[in-house]
């Protein structure tokens, strides 16, 4: 993912339909990100993690808004039910994983998991301890390159389908 500075960033938020609301609420800090050529998206949420923009890279920049919901524990196990993150196939823990949300021009709504922590780029290229225990679970003997193929494949089809 190419580098991106706040003047950038506000850019992009004026040139996509970005409703001002949740612009503002948005804390995007470029300095905290070191590893920007490990991203295939970047998520900027607002302070309570619930709402906010995913930022994608294909070869175009694309913002797209998103709610964040943290999926709740059963009523009757008290427990929180392991998943496999739509976006990017990482296993993750139920306190992990989240549902994604993103409004289409028509009313509707399409709707993901994903890993709580949005970090699917770092997850596919087994930089997170998510990643190594994901690999186990899932005894997936897909390489690096594949699952980074695979991420951008469905970003794609979520921003065609938006």
């Amino acid at each position: 993912m190419r580098h991106l500075t706040v003047h950038t960033f506000s850019d992009l938020l004026d040139t996509h339909d970005i409703k001002k609301k949740i612009a503002s609420e948005l804390k995007f800090n470029p300095e905290a990100i070191r590893d920007w050529g490990e991203r295939d998206f970047i998520a900027i949420t607002d302070r309570h993690h619930s709402k906010g923009v995913l930022v994608v890279d294909l070869d175009t920049m694309f913002l797209v808004p998103f709610r964040l919901q943290m999926r709740k524990a059963s009523s009757v196990t008290g427990r929180v039910e392991a998943v496999i993150c739509d976006l990017c196939s990482t296993w993750q823990r139920g306190s992990n994983s989240a549902v994604i949300t993103f409004d289409r021009s028509d009313r509707s709504s399409l709707s993901y998991l994903c890993c709580a922590d949005l970090l699917c780029s770092l997850h596919i290229r087994d930089v997170t301890p998510q990643a190594k225990l994901s690999r186990t679970q899932l005894r997936e003997q897909t390489t690096p390159d594949r699952r980074i193929e695979r991420l951008r494949e469905n970003l794609k089809k979520i921003v065609a389908e938006l």
